[in-house]
């Protein structure tokens, strides 16, 4: 044991502030001091009609979906930085297989896709500056989450998705079609009604959206309407527009879609 911990004395001075003699357990005590002090103030700030006012008008939702994502992220490159280390090739194969196994035995496969869908989630909204890496990270973690578990239809969905989004549209349709052979989904269907569209192959796209419409009538007849728009058959988009906000309340991006339809 250190001699600094050994008869520790405690000496009171005229302005009642509390001295050791051991250097070290000083240095624990004015730190363990300074934190209280601190913590004192901050609370005093918190308790100001000021701050709770600004406390008030923060999006509580959004702050904590924002802090979430940046851990997200943060733990996901770390996850890239450790699979790099483990697939070097200097590695032995029993390391890398123990590695796998573990994963299985932890149920990694849904934590990759949980990461898969925030990222997702983040290029729907239009977020991020370099969307096309980032479905390219989305891909790779669905292939890590299917080299585990290829039983799971979302893994091949969510991968379709991110590969319609870098434009691989014939790579999409085989995966949502695996999504499909493992569970009969309507996401998948309309995914791949959806890349028919974004291909050109519109009457397909129809086809497609036609048989989905019992299932999705919304979804269906908003996928029927921008394949319209496309095609440039601006009457039967309209109408199809029309049908669809009957269902339920078109967003702004749509509306104006109709708009031009109408012109």
């Amino acid at each position: 044991m250190s001699k600094d911990w050994e008869d520790i004395n405690v000496n009171r001075r005229s302005n009642d502030k509390v001295v050791f003699e051991s250097r070290l357990v000083q240095s624990i005590y004015d730190g363990i001091g300074y934190l209280k002090d601190e913590t004192t103030e901050i609370l005093k700030e918190i308790d100001s009609n000021e701050f709770k006012q600004n406390l008030d008008e923060m999006d509580v939702q959004e702050f904590g979906d924002t802090v979430i994502n940046h851990f997200s992220d943060f733990a996901d490159d770390l996850s890239k930085f450790k699979d790099e280390v483990i697939n070097q090739d200097g590695v032995p194969d029993f390391i890398k297989e123990s590695s796998r196994e573990a994963k299985i035995a932890l149920n990694r496969d849904e934590d990759y896709l949980k990461v898969a869908r925030r990222k997702l989630d983040k290029v729907d909204s239009d977020e991020l500056d370099d969307a096309e890496a980032v479905n390219a990270r989305v891909v790779q973690l669905c292939d890590k989450s299917i080299d585990l578990n290829n039983k799971n239809h979302e893994a091949y969905y969510l991968k379709g998705l991110a590969l319609t989004n870098l434009g691989k549209y014939e790579e999409a349709v085989e995966e949502f079609l695996c999504s499909l052979a493992l569970e009969d989904n309507v996401e998948s269907k309309l995914a791949i009604a959806n890349v028919n569209r974004l291909n050109g192959e519109f009457n397909d796209a129809i086809n497609v959206y036609d048989s989905v419409s019992d299932d999705a009538p919304f979804e269906a007849l908003k996928g029927k309407a921008y394949t319209y728009y496309d095609w440039q058959k601006y009457g039967q988009a309209s109408k199809a527009f029309s049908e669809a906000n009957e269902i339920e309340e078109l967003d702004e991006k749509s509306k104006k879609i109709w708009d031009e339809c109408s012109l």
